[in-house]
């Protein structure tokens, strides 16, 4: 299989990282602040160790962008970069709301081209390449996983005979930010809010939801693994500034605004509702 070595390491180290993740989520732990609104724990800091430590063992030519790393331009010269969220969702995590993940991706030649997602609480693991397939998993308590029997499947996408196309949208942008107020959004959609964008996007790739939408500015580590699975599941996924397909380890890592998934629900949608979606983007 193509890249199978990736795929291994990336579900493994995420569950080893999984872990720890799982255990300070059950202590008391501390918090703190990167910037208002920004919080910092030591599951971060541990999930990103461990993660980066078993990428640097196997692929230590291969660049790196992680949230919890100082960034530097030399991954620029790397034809692929591991992209790592080592916990998406860390309010939720500083919140007890399982609504967390552990979101590591691979990107080559600046595509999404793997993902792993995993979320240790609800013990959900998401992962896929792109043009050959993607899987899910429910684990058991000891997050047991046989890497030497990855099965990756056909698209999961649900079909359009649904009455409303449903979405996965941030709680903090429709409960915070009235984001999702317009009278467009609660006449023609059901909308659910939860916490990570990359376990949004993981539950949309297998078919949870019809897409994903977020009205707000994401960081390439927050959506890359999770847009690998969209298009390893026959998805896509568009930035709603330029309405183009994402591209990664770019020098300012940031992206306005996404919607991810069906695509025919989404080229129907983008028909006349192109503007109405750029006009409703905002700011960090």
């Amino acid at each position: 299989m193509y890249l199978l070595k990736e795929l291994k390491l990336a579900i493994f180290s995420c569950l080893e990282a999984g872990k720890v993740v799982s255990q300070i989520y059950n202590t008391s732990f501390e918090v703190n602040w990167k910037a208002k609104d920004d919080p910092l724990t030591e599951a971060d800091l541990q999930a990103n160790k461990i993660i980066l430590s078993y990428i640097e063992k196997d692929f230590p030519n291969d660049g790196i962008l992680s949230e919890e790393v100082k960034d530097s331009e030399f991954r620029l010269e790397k034809n692929r970069v591991w992209i790592l969220d080592p916990i998406d969702g860390t309010r939720e995590f500083v919140e007890k709301n399982p609504e967390f993940s552990i979101s590591l991706g691979l990107s080559i030649n600046n595509e999404a081209v793997l993902g792993v997602v995993f979320n240790p609480i609800s013990r959900e693991i998401f992962f896929g390449v792109v043009g050959i397939g993607i899987g899910y998993k429910l684990l058991d308590e000891d997050f047991t996983f046989e890497l030497e029997k990855i099965e990756l499947d056909k698209p999961y996408f649900i079909s359009k005979e649904f009455r409303k196309p449903s979405i996965l949208v941030s709680r903090s942008e429709f409960y915070k930010y009235k984001l999702f107020d317009d009278k467009y959004w609660k006449e023609n959609f059901e909308i659910f809010p939860i916490g990570s964008i990359a376990y949004k996007l993981a539950l949309t790739s297998i078919g949870k939801v019809h897409f994903t939408v977020s009205l707000k500015p994401k960081s390439e580590w927050d959506i890359c693994a999770g847009i690998a699975l969209i298009k390893s599941a026959g998805g896509i996924s568009l930035d709603l500034k330029n309405f183009a397909e994402f591209r990664f380890n770019k020098k300012t890592p940031i992206d306005e605004g996404i919607i991810s998934g069906n695509i025919d629900f989404i080229n129907e949608i983008l028909k006349d509702k192109k503007e109405f979606l750029k006009s409703s983007l905002r700011p960090f």
